[in-house]
């Protein structure tokens, strides 16, 4: 059996997101959504509710009374931080037991996720993006298809592309294509229809490394931005000696500059430091 078919195969197998998250996404994409309605439904998961209280309760937030409810939450740390906390709780366990390699590192793998999802919403709070929702979760999602590849493509083809990433010129998804038959773009809008996610989404998942020479969607220039400054700030690329920043195309698409790009960069590094406890929301992953 190919490596393409075994990795497709196990990409429409990927466990789904859980119920309550697929729920929260789905109400937090109208823009006139109900708090009481989102609070409804985080309350159906006992887990993710003591979660979230746990978190709520941390010196991350550093509340002056203990919050026991999740309606309390919200108005303690509003609805933007508890979708952004269901979406970590809920993602973070898919990072767990993988393979420990010198393609992906799971942990490695993990605070570029976490990285680019924060650049990403910083991003859209810039452009005036209406949905900063959809653009946390598009960078929360984007390497998704990763996990797949780990599980699925033989160590001797990981570890090859793991040396050939090391020459500074080299294209991720040139090197995946070519050894694995599939790049982790593409795996990761795989997983994404494979869950019914929105189409806008699933694009910007599939196209975040190839923002066309005339602008693309806002949501794709959004999440290819981000990665670009997730991995300036030294989080998701092996190779120090590569540069990154956002293509010109993506930059036009938003309205942005490079002054810009420097204190967003800068933000997101302190949001990063401030919020480092989410960075691994499982202890699981921890290796």
């Amino acid at each position: 059996m190919s490596t393409l078919v075994q990795v497709m195969r196990q990409l429409r197998s990927m466990p789904p997101l859980p119920d309550v998250a697929a729920r929260v996404l789905s109400i937090v994409r109208e823009p006139d959504y109900s708090l009481d309605e989102l609070v409804a439904v985080v309350r159906t998961d006992p887990s993710l509710t003591g979660r979230i209280l746990k978190l709520c309760n941390s010196s991350l937030f550093g509340l002056q009374k203990e919050v026991q409810s999740v309606s309390e939450a919200v108005a303690y740390i509003g609805a933007r931080n508890l979708v952004k906390l269901v979406l970590v709780t809920c993602t973070g366990s898919y990072f767990r037991n993988l393979p420990d390699n010198d393609y992906a590192n799971p942990q490695q793998l993990w605070q570029h996720t976490l990285a680019c999802a924060t650049a990403c919403q910083a991003l859209a709070d810039r452009c005036g993006y209406g949905q900063p929702a959809a653009a946390f979760t598009a960078g929360i999602l984007h390497d998704i298809g990763r996990i797949a590849l780990l599980q699925v493509v033989e160590p001797h083809l990981l570890q090859q592309a793991a040396e050939e990433l090391m020459n500074p010129v080299a294209d991720a998804c040139d090197v995946e294509r070519r050894l694995f038959g599939i790049d982790h773009a593409a795996a990761s809008a795989a997983v994404c229809e494979a869950w019914g996610l929105p189409n806008e989404l699933r694009r910007a998942v599939r196209d975040h490394h190839d923002v066309a020479s005339d602008g693309d969607d806002e949501l794709t220039a959004l999440l290819h931005a981000a990665g670009e400054i997730a991995m300036s700030l030294g989080i998701g690329d092996c190779q120090p000696a590569r540069e990154h920043a956002p293509s010109p195309a993506s930059l036009r698409r938003l309205c942005l500059f490079a002054t810009d790009i420097d204190e967003i960069r800068e933000a997101v590094a302190q949001e990063l430091a401030r919020t480092g406890k989410l960075l691994n929301p499982e202890p699981a992953l921890s290796r």
